[in-house]
């Protein structure tokens, strides 16, 4: 046990700066809704998908409810939506530090196309939208679809000042405002659009992260068990939760989370670290050895990969001893 107890206290500094730091490297959720002028869904349409420089390239489908979702790396993000009769809706995202975007995508008319029968807002909230305030919106967000993210802040916070319910122009007020190194002025804008609306899986995730990334995983855990609870199927948020729980020395839910982002395929292999770490704080050192193992298999160029042999080395080492 005594050598056991070293083996961890030798890794704790290099866990806790791992589990701090941002190891989404592998790739984003791009996720949008497409919706024709007068609010009806544009259901099973083609949506395309690219990054700058073409390596990456996918066709989705809509939903019933013009809702698509797809995996994709890190870095800007262009889609397109082009179907006859109307014009092309074009645009960009970046996932390179929101690692999450959900686009709403409108596709105008050409004259002579009349588009399917409107459907009128479920949200009272979404319905009262000033006209003017949907414009300071939509001009906000075609800057941040340029990756003009200074450009669109006072839109945005004109959009707001029209209507002060309007969580989706301070969800992306946030992410501009993170987006020019205003951290202060994003957490606040971020706080403020699930004040309005709980169910913004983007808002959470960012509060989340800012929160995580500037040492506060006591407030973090909040944002990121919504965002599972809203995204069930995304490995990030368990991913998130896994070293948000290992940073709270809640070493078993931490292990839970790793266990099912693993099971939801999540592409970054440092998943199987923060498995492993996790396992060891529960001394369950045969366990965490298949975890290190299996980083390793998934990533054998990992900058890491001198200090995990070394882990091992000295778990075998303690099984040895322990014979």
């Amino acid at each position: 046990m005594r050598i056991l107890t070293l083996l961890i206290l030798a890794t704790a500094a290099s866990t806790v700066a791992f589990g701090q730091s941002n190891m989404n490297t592998q790739g984003g959720n791009f996720k949008g809704q497409v919706r024709y002028e007068n609010n009806a869904p544009a259901s099973y349409i083609k949506v395309d998908i690219w990054s700058d420089g073409g390596t990456y390239r996918t066709t989705v489908n809509t939903d019933d409810q013009g809702r698509f979702s797809v995996q994709a790396p890190f870095g800007v993000i262009q889609y397109e939506v082009e179907i006859p009769g109307y014009r092309p809706a074009q645009g960009r995202e970046d996932l390179s530090m929101s690692h999450l975007a959900n686009e709403m995508i409108t596709l105008k008319a050409q004259p002579g196309t009349t588009p399917p029968a409107a459907v009128a807002p479920a949200d009272p909230r979404i319905a009262a939208i000033p006209l003017e305030a949907k414009r300071e919106y939509d001009a906000g967000q075609a800057a941040v679809t340029k990756n003009d993210f200074t450009g669109a802040i006072p839109h945005l916070q004109k959009a707001v000042q029209l209507y002060p319910k309007y969580a989706e122009a301070y969800q992306l007020l946030g992410v501009s405002q993170l987006q020019t190194q205003h951290g202060p002025e994003a957490e606040e804008s971020l706080n403020k659009a699930i004040a309005i609306e709980d169910k913004m899986p983007q808002a959470q995730y960012m509060l989340g992260m800012l929160l995580a990334m500037t040492n506060r995983a006591n407030l973090a855990e909040k944002p990121f068990t919504r965002f599972a609870e809203l995204d069930p199927t995304n490995p990030d948020a368990h991913f998130e939760l896994a070293k948000t729980e290992f940073a709270l020395n809640k070493f078993a839910e931490a292990e839970m989370h790793a266990n099912k982002a693993i099971e939801l395929k999540e592409k970054n292999p440092g998943v199987e670290v923060v498995l492993a770490y996790s396992l060891l704080r529960q001394q369950k050192a045969p366990e965490a050895k298949q975890a290190f193992q299996q980083y390793l298999k998934l990533d054998p160029n990992s900058p890491m990969k001198d200090d995990v042999e070394k882990t091992i080395a000295m778990i075998d080492e303690h099984q040895k001893a322990g014979k």
